[in-house]
């Protein structure tokens, strides 16, 4: 059985879209870090959360949760996918489309990215 290596994280964005380019360009299309919903509970009826990942090897799996920092209340997960790294040298850029996230009340909500059930990064959308 290989070891497993998880990635280490380039960079975590939350952004409404995105493009991808066959020469591996991503356009990130409204990049932001705070939402101010009219009211309460807000439906985010869609939005991307892109990452870059190097330093993995071979089948990884990862999933997003986002939680209410304060209470720590998980409010989504993102099924779980697979990314695959060829070599440790390899960059991976994942951008996963969130649908139907539900923020309940006004806060922090913390991003979490997860590879191989490791937290290796996370970013944070203040909702006011």
């Amino acid at each position: 059985m290989s070891a497993v290596i998880v990635p280490l994280s380039r960079s975590l964005y939350v952004c409404d879209s995105h493009i991808g380019y066959q020469d591996g360009r991503v356009d990130l299309n409204g990049l932001f870090n705070a939402i101010r919903p009219a009211i309460y509970p807000y439906n985010r009826r869609q939005m991307t959360v892109f990452a870059q990942l190097s330093g993995g090897i071979g089948a990884t799996p990862f999933f997003i949760d986002i939680r209410h920092q304060q209470s720590d209340e998980l409010i989504y997960t993102t099924d779980l996918l697979t990314l695959r790294f060829p070599s440790r040298t390899t960059l991976m850029q994942v951008a996963v489309r969130i649908e139907g996230c539900r923020f309940p009340e006004p806060g922090l909500y913390v991003l979490d990215l997860y590879c191989h059930n490791t937290w290796v990064c996370d970013t944070t959308i203040t909702l006011n």
